[in-house]
């Protein structure tokens, strides 16, 4: 690298001058055109296709474990077979509680809260001089009806 070029670069990076994209082009040694290239396709593609990429090598390369354990979970369209992990959401999908059964709901509406044991109706969230209520998980309000 020639002693202007380096001298340029570490004024850049000192905050003593600003870029200068000409001077830029010109430099002999700054970049890799091969990694240049690479990071274009990568800003090329979406989050999700980037992650997808990613876990497919960790499967074949390191093994499933390895994957799961290192993988960052993603938003889907589509359902992701071998490489799907815990955390990921994919759109479209129905979540099922272990408790809940299709037909009850297929037929909830949807003001109504889905707890661990099926439909729960929303209770108010405060009395009527304004007080906030305690809210609770089912099991627990009768515990305290027993008390």
């Amino acid at each position: 690298m020639k002693p202007d070029e380096y001298k340029y670069l570490a004024d850049t990076l000192a905050g003593r001058r600003q870029r200068d994209p000409e001077f830029e082009s010109r430099l002999s040694d700054v970049a890799d055109p091969v990694a240049e290239e690479r990071q274009r396709q990568l800003d090329a593609r979406t989050p999700e296709e980037r992650e997808i990429e990613q876990r497919r090598y960790s499967l074949t390369v390191y093994g499933k474990e390895h994957m799961r354990r290192y993988a960052n979970p993603i938003v889907s369209d589509r359902p992701l077979g071998e490489l799907g992990i815990e955390g990921d959401q994919v759109k479209g999908a129905s979540p099922q509680g272990h408790n809940d059964k299709r037909e009850e709901r297929k037929n909830a509406s949807p003001q109504q809260l889905k707890g661990h044991s099926g439909v729960e109706e929303p209770s108010p969230w405060c009395d009527a001089n304004g007080r906030l209520l305690l809210q609770t998980h089912g099991a627990i309000r009768q515990i305290l009806q027993l008390l």
